[in-house]
């Protein structure tokens, strides 16, 4: 009989143990439940707690078993191997860069001092453009020669007498020049007021347009003159200068005088701005080079320094050249401008392969 108590005994033992190993188990389970429901959604609680969520439950975090998995690290995304393509795709051709097409402006002063200037202009010339054409990859060149004023005024007032005009253009602001100072036809060919890469003897016919006189105007205004000549009025069909700024060409100015431009209306930055709008608003087709007075640079520009009685510091035509991405600076006084102007060949050529023709219209 107390056998039988003793085994009714273990039996209820042994059950209660298998209960309670039971009810372990599914806390267990529940406690993995809550962790994985936490894991989706992000849970913000602090590693290694769980939230009691059993309906009634006011108890604070439980602390998680070690048996139980920790929070999982945040999953990478699958990459995605099928993700639609956009309603729609540009499939044009990239724009197509460098340029085919160069137009040369040199804007030259005609006033009593420049003589000497104009001379060394008219020398270098055939070294600078036999460097161009061995450099660039554009062989379609428009070359023009303008002075620095309206030519229908000279030395006080008092007409330019050893000009002999032809037509009203010689009486405009940068309107570019076929003749002489001394009314000497310099033989451009064909009808325009400027030189193509075509043109027979073209160091020659420079020398005659470039050697544009001293008995100009001595108010030059160098950026009146340039800026018109670049303008519509003198390029549309009938202009002065016909044809000759091309939208599909990157422009490039030569300016050479011994004094400051301080009568050209606006300031530095209008010139430069107008300039660029001249250009449909894109600087990088603008090469600007300026041979101009350095008295007021120490040590003077490339090719320098000039004394005071040479030529006049040009502080605001140093400034216009230096507000544009392609400029460069050399002195008016320089004995010989060929190592500039070769130079500067390198910023037209890096111009030049950038230039992104604007689209045909």
């Amino acid at each position: 009989m107390q056998t039988q108590r003793q085994f009714h005994r273990l039996g209820s033992i042994a059950g209660l143990t298998l209960v309670t190993a039971l009810a372990c188990q599914l806390e267990t389970v529940e406690l993995r439940s809550v962790s994985a429901k936490q894991d989706d959604v992000g849970s913000t609680d602090a590693p290694g707690a769980v939230t009691n969520e059993t309906a009634g439950d006011t108890q604070g975090p439980l602390t998680q078993p070690a048996q139980v998995r920790p929070n999982r690290p945040e999953s990478k995304p699958a990459l995605d191997f099928y993700r639609p393509l956009p309603d729609v795709v540009d499939l044009s051709p990239l724009p197509e860069r460098g340029c085919r097409n160069v137009d040369f402006l040199f804007v030259v002063d005609n006033s009593l001092s420049m003589t000497d200037k104009q001379d060394n202009l008219a020398q270098s010339f055939g070294g600078f453009m036999r460097v161009v054409q061995d450099t660039l990859e554009a062989k379609d060149y428009h070359i023009m020669a303008v002075d620095t004023d309206d030519r229908g005024i000279g030395l006080g007032g008092v007409l330019d007498a050893p000009f002999i005009s032809s037509s009203n253009c010689n009486d405009v602001f940068g309107a570019g020049r076929r003749q002489s100072a001394t009314g000497q036809d310099c033989e451009i060919g064909g009808s325009a007021n400027f030189m193509t890469e075509e043109q027979s003897n073209l160091e020659s016919t420079f020398s005659c347009t470039a050697r544009v006189g001293t008995f100009g105007n001595v108010l030059e205004q160098p950026m009146t003159s340039l800026l018109s000549a670049l303008s519509p009025e003198l390029n549309e069909a009938g202009g002065c200068n016909a044809g000759f700024s091309r939208s599909d060409a990157v422009l490039v100015v030569t300016f050479i005088t011994d004094e400051d431009d301080t009568r050209s209306p606006g300031d530095p930055a209008d010139w430069r701005d107008e300039l660029v709008a001249l250009k449909g608003g894109d600087e990088s087709a603008v090469v600007v080079l300026g041979l101009v007075g350095d008295a007021n640079v120490s040590g003077g520009l490339p090719g320098g320094p000039c004394s005071l009685t040479d030529a006049s510091g040009a502080a605001r035509l140093q400034q216009f050249v230096q507000g544009l991405p392609h400029g460069s600076l050399g002195s008016v006084c320089a004995g010989d401008y060929s190592p500039f102007l070769e130079r500067a060949v390198t910023e037209i050529d890096a111009a030049c392969r950038n230039f992104v023709p604007p689209p045909l219209r």
